[in-house]
């Protein structure tokens, strides 16, 4: 599965769910504020050497990612390149026209977007739900029914995928496939994802029915057997980024 948490004792692994979700928030913050493609071009390299090296994530599971956004942001970027008006024009053939000045915003855009989705992805992998909710109930003091709700949103996810790769499997083996043409395609994916969306309304409905069966909401506390280890610079490395985030936004 793409987006799903993932066992591991890598750095990011190790590092506590609140302050990893500060930095994230901060590298999001960061992302908006910065202009320009070759600045979004540093911080995605950054993000890429992070999830890689210190997240443990694969050049594949990387490139799946990127692959999946790019859906997309290449779209993204060819409209923006050939619509947004510029001065420095780099090519131009009858109404067509490429400036130097829609690139860079379309670049900037487009790399944004493939930033936030794995930074994202990053922290969904290494990071185990339960603990997140255990961290958000106790150490935020936010109500369990909310945490528990980012935490069935999270499972969810890798849920939805494997619904998805069940139903393409099952069409496969009764001979269907993606038919040839645009409109014959359309209509395979709207069967497509009109089948996933009412499985997964499906398992929404079983998934509500066992937690009110189990009595969820019935106590006003909530306590919790998984106790969460806080590295001492997990939260210096949270405080540092948010120093950095704050200097970022006076000085833009």
């Amino acid at each position: 599965m793409l987006i799903q948490y993932e066992q591991g004792n890598s750095l990011l692994h190790r590092w506590d769910p609140l302050s990893k979700l500060a930095v994230l928030m901060c590298t999001a913050v960061v992302a908006m504020l910065w202009d320009g493609a070759f600045l979004q071009t540093i911080l995605l390299a950054g993000c890429i050497i992070t999830a890689r090296w210190a997240g443990g994530l694969s050049l594949r599971h990387l490139f799946r990612g990127i692959k999946l956004i790019a859906v997309v942001a290449i779209p993204y970027f060819v409209l923006t390149s050939l619509t947004v008006p510029g001065e420095t024009v780099w090519f131009q053939w009858g109404l067509i026209r490429l400036t130097a000045e829609s690139v860079n915003q379309a670049g900037e855009m487009s790399l944004r977007m493939i930033t936030l989705f794995l930074s994202s992805l990053a922290y969904i992998v290494s990071t185990d739900p339960q603990e997140l909710v255990a961290e958000m109930v106790r150490r935020l003091r936010i109500p369990y029914r909310f945490a528990f709700g980012i935490s069935a949103a999270l499972t969810f996810l890798p849920t939805l995928e494997e619904e998805g790769a069940s139903i393409r499997a099952a069409q496969q083996v009764r001979g269907h496939r993606p038919p040839k043409g645009i409109a014959g395609r359309l209509s395979w994916w709207g069967r497509f994802v009109a089948a996933v969306l009412l499985n997964s309304l499906r398992r929404v409905q079983q998934t509500a029915g066992a937690m009110e069966s189990k009595g969820f909401g019935a106590y006003p506390k909530r306590t919790f057997r998984k106790e969460v280890v806080v590295p001492f610079w997990g939260p210096a490395a949270a405080i540092i980024a948010v120093v950095l985030t704050a200097w970022s936004w006076w000085t833009v």
